[in-house]
Order: structure tokens, then sequence, then C-alpha cells
């Protein structure tokens, strides 16, 4: 074998030998190292970030459910429940419908009373003269009653009554909502829904007296 062969020989052992080392420092997919597994702090850390969430999840929506119950219990007071005494409806001596639950939210005084009664009469003037003496945000209304429409639009236009509002209850059945048997009377209707009544005569100074109360109350 002559120089040169020999030559080509070695140069060619050479980079076998060298791809052989090559192969062999080679990691295959199997010798990769795999990834490490969670440790124990590692795992209660994700379990306890787990109950976090879940802890403002909650409170969130028990939050929520607080706030929509504020709200419902607001528009509940807002709207203002209709106490017994006022679930009625009738008519005013004009003719119009009257909703006993229009009251609900007001401070009101009912003038209770009859057209033959001579109470009534008599007292008749004195509302007339204190219709304007009212308080602010008070208001009086006539609750007519025991006695025939034409008769009690007379009473009204006799004595100068036109000032307010009469509603009507032909046979008086009204008055027993409000535990009254005979007229004259007041009731005096709160805006925070109490209802008193006041039986007998009152007389100027004693309903300018209990108007001041309703609007102060």
């Amino acid at each position: 074998m002559n120089t040169g062969s020999t030559a080509r020989l070695a140069a060619i052992a050479c980079v076998a030998g060298l791809a052989l080392a090559a192969c062999a420092t080679a990691s295959s997919p199997e010798d990769e190292p795999s990834s490490p597994e969670p440790t124990m702090s590692a795992t209660h850390d994700a379990m306890d970030d787990s109950m976090e969430d879940e802890t403002m999840e909650k409170d969130s929506t028990d939050d929520a459910m607080e706030d929509d119950s504020m709200e419902d219990d607001s528009m509940d007071k807002a709207d203002g429940e209709v106490p017994e005494q006022l679930q009625f409806t009738t008519a005013t001596l004009s003719g119009a419908a009257f909703e006993g639950a229009s009251l609900v939210g007001q401070d009101a005084i009912l003038w209770i009373w009859a057209s033959w009664c001579p109470i009534c009469q008599a007292e008749a003037p004195v509302i007339a003269d204190t219709i304007g003496e009212l308080p602010e945000g008070v208001t009086m209304y006539g609750l007519a009653g025991n006695s025939d429409l034409g008769s009690s639009q007379g009473f009204v236009e006799d004595y100068e009554l036109e000032g307010i509002e009469h509603l009507f209850s032909e046979d008086g059945s009204l008055w027993s909502n409000f535990g009254i048997s005979y007229q004259p009377a007041l009731v005096m209707i709160n805006d925070d829904g109490t209802i008193e009544t006041m039986p007998g005569a009152t007389g100027e100074a004693g309903i300018i007296q209990a108007a001041e109360w309703l609007a102060e109350n």
C-alpha cells in the first residue's frame, strides 16, 4: 500500500471515529430528563390559591345577594304596604273613583260627617276656615256618609267646603274601617302608616294642632 492510500484510510477512520463518538454522546428521547413532579409545597400553594378564589367568589356572591335583598327591601319600603283601613275603593261626591291606597305615604286628615248631623253643621264653617291654615304637606279630605248623594252635595255647597275632596259612603260602611260609628270625627293618617281616630267635634285649634303633629312626625 502506498503512502497516499494509507493517508486516505487514516482520514476515513478518523471521521468514522468522530461519528461514533457523536452518536455515543447524543441523548435519545427516552434518556431526556422528565419534568420534575410538583413538590408538596407547590401542591399546597395551588390548593390555597383555589380555596382563596372560591372564598372570594362566595363573598362576592353573598355581597351581591345582600345588595339585592337591601334593594328589594328599599323598594318595598318605598312602595309602602297598604294598611287594612285603607284597602277600599269608593267614589267622591263629584263622581270620581277614589282608592284608599292613594293615601299611603301622605299626611292626611279625614273629616267624618253626615249632612243631617247638627254637630257636623256647626263644625262645617270651622272646617272651611281651617282648610287654608293647614301646615304644608298635610291634606284634608271629607268622608260623608249615612245620607244620600244629593243632600251631601248640597251640604258641601251650603257650607262652602269645595276646597277639599269629599269621599262618599252612602251607608257609612267606610267609617267602620276606622272604628267610627258616629259623626263627626277626625281620622289622622300619618305618612309612616299609623292611623289614629279623634271622635267628636275638635274645633279649629284642635285641628291645626293635630295637623302640625302629623307634619312633624
